[in-house]
């Protein structure tokens, strides 16, 4: 008989309550910060009033990481219990989250925690998760699950766009006379992540509608059967846009599964509002 398996990821994969609650994921928070306010994402602060003190608060706000410490407090009773661990968790090129959980692995000396990078976020890390869950369900080891989700790793994407420029500017992607220009034109970048699991800049579009129909172009262009595959879209508060781009991903892409769900304050304190994105 196989050990238990428990599966942890982190709140930037902002993974829906119905997949959370089906397959009892356990979610480590991150921290937002708005001035000197420190809030847990999921714990101390929803996603809909992170949204509106985004709408409210003079200055952006900032992110801090998971510490090693905290992962230890909730991995050490299933590891006590002879659980295995699956982490699955956020990009370690966008956080020091993923190094976190490998330090509390270290700190707990065992090798009954496995820790898997999804070099992705938001609803591209919970797309790993509900995948590991699946394949948990139907009787397999965390070896064999760690295996499977590095091969479908190999085609995963994401791709997504912006419309607040503002907190792209200050993350570094584009300049400040980039994003001068770009909010006096209406530019939307396309942004995606790389094989290596940074964000990069893909292309820019003159207008939403446009934007939208390069997320889908982009998404037609990999090598994914869409009809035998589960995608996934999230949002930053994007309103009606967010319903007219799911329907086009139904009409275009015709996908076996779509899974929707609202940027959490993680990732969308760096994305801003009114952003789309497609993953698989």
């Amino acid at each position: 008989m196989e050990p238990k398996l428990k599966l942890f990821t982190d709140s930037a994969a902002d993974l829906p309550h119905p997949i959370r609650e089906r397959y009892d994921v356990g979610v480590v928070p991150l921290s937002v910060v708005f001035g000197n306010r420190e809030y847990k994402d999921g714990a101390t602060i929803t996603a809909e009033e992170f949204y509106r003190l985004l709408a409210s608060e003079p200055d952006l706000p900032s992110t801090n990481q998971v510490n090693p410490h905290e992962f230890v407090e909730v991995f050490a009773p299933y590891v006590s219990a002879g659980y295995h661990i699956l982490y699955i968790g956020l990009s370690h090129r966008l956080s020091g989250t993923l190094q976190s959980a490998v330090i509390a692995k270290e700190l707990l000396k065992t090798d009954r925690i496995h820790v898997f990078d999804s070099y992705s976020a938001s609803l591209g890390e919970a797309l790993y998760v509900l995948h590991a869950a699946e394949m948990a369900e139907s009787g397999l080891a965390a070896p064999e699950i760690v295996a499977e989700l590095e091969r479908h790793r190999q085609d995963a994407f994401g791709f997504f766009m912006l419309d607040a420029l503002d907190h792209i500017v200050r993350g570094g992607r584009l300049s400040k006379a980039q994003g001068f220009v770009g909010s006096l034109l209406q530019i939307k970048p396309i942004l995606h992540f790389t094989p290596e699991g940074t964000i990069e800049v893909r292309e820019k579009a003159r207008t939403t509608k446009k934007a939208l129909q390069a997320l889908i172009d982009r998404a037609l262009a990999e090598p994914v059967d869409f009809a035998n595959a589960t995608v996934a879209v999230a949002h930053t508060n994007a309103g009606a846009v967010f319903d007219e781009f799911v329907a086009m991903v139904k009409e275009q892409l015709r996908p076996k599964r779509v899974i929707t769900g609202l940027v959490g304050p993680t990732v969308a304190a760096h994305a801003g509002p009114g952003g789309i994105g497609i993953f698989y």
